[in-house]
């Protein structure tokens, strides 16, 4: 799969890094007022560590692993993060984390429960690991089919809807203490993405474009205006799908199951 991760993999820049940006941080203060106290985080698939970068500027002491030693070098290069690259079976059961963070990762991985298990044997005896997966049973993949934005063959090997992320966390120890539907940074934007889709018949054509995989065309003009026009509407079903909890994207805090 290392065609399809080139080191500018979700390499944003400019305007569209620094609403990313505001958006973690406002994700990651959440995540920090419920732990309670600031503690040891790992995030696997870090990217440039933006996440990371914020959950230190709360106190936490942070590690990232990434796939590649090319995008570790980077967040490490960015932020002065500790990122290194390699699988989290290297680190030693010994290490002791209070938060996992498994941020849009799951779904990339061709074996998920080797890696809930992992992070499981690696957490504190109050620690949680905190899932984001794209929601296979919300309205915008029923939307979409296909063309749905999340979908992002081949990069994407499993989907998950709220039940089977229950079941693979419980057959790996684990167990579901809270679940959101919310993500103001994908899913109005996964509305306007999935429509330009099959409008056009192209496929993320826009997304490329941000993470600097694609340069400026006639057809990334044709999604940006097709995004202006359908941004009120994204923002409405988006609304609309959070109050019903089917979400495009769901958020899992995940805790240990105690010994039976």
């Amino acid at each position: 799969l290392s065609p399809y991760y080139p080191t500018r993999y979700r390499g944003y820049e400019g305007l569209t890094l620094t609403v990313l940006r505001a958006f973690y941080r406002m994700r990651v203060a959440r995540w920090s007022r419920r732990a309670g106290r600031p503690g040891r985080a790992l995030e696997i698939g870090c990217g440039h560590g933006l996440m990371l970068d914020a959950l230190r500027a709360k106190g936490w002491r942070v590690k990232g692993l990434e796939r590649t030693p090319e995008v570790a070098a980077e967040a490490s290069r960015l932020f002065g993060l500790d990122v290194t690259a390699g699988d989290i079976g290297d680190l030693p059961e010994t290490s002791a984390f209070d938060l996992i963070i498994l941020f849009n990762v799951l779904e990339h991985l061709p074996d998920p429960g080797r890696m809930l298990t992992e992070c499981r044997k690696r957490l504190t005896p109050t620690g949680q690991l905190l899932i984001s997966v794209p929601n296979k049973a919300s309205w915008q993949a029923r939307f979409g089919k296909g063309l749905w934005v999340h979908l992002d063959a081949p990069r994407h090997l499993v989907h998950f809807d709220a039940v089977s992320l229950a079941r693979a966390l419980a057959a790996n120890g684990l167990a579901v203490a809270r679940i959101s539907f919310v993500s103001p940074e994908h899913d109005p934007y996964g509305w306007v993405e999935t429509a330009n889709n099959r409008i056009t018949g192209n496929f993320n054509e826009l997304t490329r474009y941000l993470m600097r995989l694609e340069p400026f065309s006639p057809k990334v003009l044709l999604s940006v205006l097709l995004g202006l026009a359908l941004g009120g509407p994204a923002l409405l079903l988006s609304a609309s799908s959070w109050l019903m909890r089917t979400g495009a994207m769901m958020e899992v805090t995940a805790v240990t199951l105690p010994p039976s």
